[in-house]
């Protein structure tokens, strides 16, 4: 019986050194070994979750998005740093009354963690052609490494020519 235990805690060990050679690293096989207990992950374990995606939903209330209106999306982290960013602009594009459009995927540009993302920002900038007041509701998610979700959603946006933007906080 001695034999068995001290040979299941070196098929552990060999496992675990087998992840960190693989280039999934000790964060990942502790997770990893953790799931199969009877308790829930480590403590701590979330705040190093890597950033993987980021969804942006736009639904116009009731004053669309004119044709000619560009859009700039961009999520920062906690020092406002940029993240990521939504490579379509719409410039073409209305956003009728009432139309849901999306979900748009946002490019990540550089590496976060569920830690720095916490009080980062989603930014919707517009650049109107004259006059346009577009009037929204957000829904946004940011997608993480071990399955967490954060957000950033928030109702009766308004940009305009005169205020082209907003700033939502990452829940």
């Amino acid at each position: 019986m001695g034999t068995r235990t001290l040979s299941r805690k070196t098929t552990s060990m060999v496992m675990l050194l087998g992840l960190m050679v693989s280039g999934i690293g000790t964060g990942a096989a502790h997770a990893a070994e953790t799931r199969h207990t009877a308790g829930s992950a480590q403590p701590g374990t979330r705040v190093d979750a890597r950033l993987t995606g980021v969804e942006v939903t736009f639904y116009t209330t009731y004053d669309n998005k004119d044709h000619d209106t560009k859009v700039f999306t961009t999520v920062t982290d906690h020092t406002a740093r940029p993240i990521g960013t939504l490579g379509e602009h719409f410039g073409d594009d209305t956003f009728d009354d009432g139309d849901a459009d999306g979900p748009y995927a946002l490019s990540l540009t550089e590496p976060a963690t569920w830690s720095t993302m916490r009080d980062g920002r989603l930014r919707i900038r517009i650049e109107p052609n004259g006059n346009d007041t577009w009037r929204f509701n957000l829904r946004s998610t940011l997608f993480f490494s071990d399955g967490s979700r954060r957000h950033a959603d928030q109702d009766n946006l308004a940009p305009s020519e005169r205020n082209r933007q907003v700033d939502v906080p990452i829940a």
